[in-house]
């Protein structure tokens, strides 16, 4: 868990030096909404674009480090899951939470690999002569919506269970 505890942390930092390095070099105004051909169809100022971003990491935090501490934290009470006596009997108390803070931590990961991604697409786009997404986007969703069906299917599964 510490590992991927790290990586989450080397990421949100990333993504605050991305931003950083990027708020002084991006034009003051920035196209910030894109169609599905990657032509812009929305634009803001470069604050509000990043400050934008600064609220996905700070609510990724929120959801996927505070939420899932706070469940562990109270010996999972409030907690709404399956056979939830059974999983949260004492003797499967301890591994019921790991699994939760552990797939909580994959899931933001995901989330916030996918976020530096699609920043950096499009502040990128935002640096051409006439601003157009790559369509690499369409590929980094695919792969975040497979994530998201497996994690989902890992999830339902463990709880599905009561042995």
């Amino acid at each position: 868990m510490k590992f991927l505890q790290t990586i989450f942390t080397v990421l949100i930092i990333t993504a605050l030096v991305q931003a950083i390095y990027y708020y002084p070099r991006v034009p003051n105004i920035v196209a910030s909404h894109f169609d599905g051909l990657g032509d812009p169809n929305g634009w803001s100022s470069k604050a509000v674009f990043f400050g934008i971003y600064a609220g996905v990491l700070l609510l990724t935090i929120f959801v996927f480090v505070v939420v899932p501490n706070r469940f562990i934290n109270q010996a999972g009470k409030g907690l709404k899951i399956p056979n939830k006596d059974y999983w949260l009997a004492p003797e499967r108390q301890h591994d019921t939470m790991q699994f939760f803070r552990t797939h909580f931590m994959y899931f933001g990961i995901v989330n916030t690999l996918l976020a530096i991604f699609v920043i950096q697409l499009v502040i990128q786009a935002n640096f051409k002569e006439q601003p157009r997404l790559d369509s690499a986007i369409m590929w980094a969703l695919a792969l975040y919506f497979i994530f998201v069906i497996v994690w989902l299917i890992r999830f339902f599964i463990k709880f599905r269970r009561t042995s």
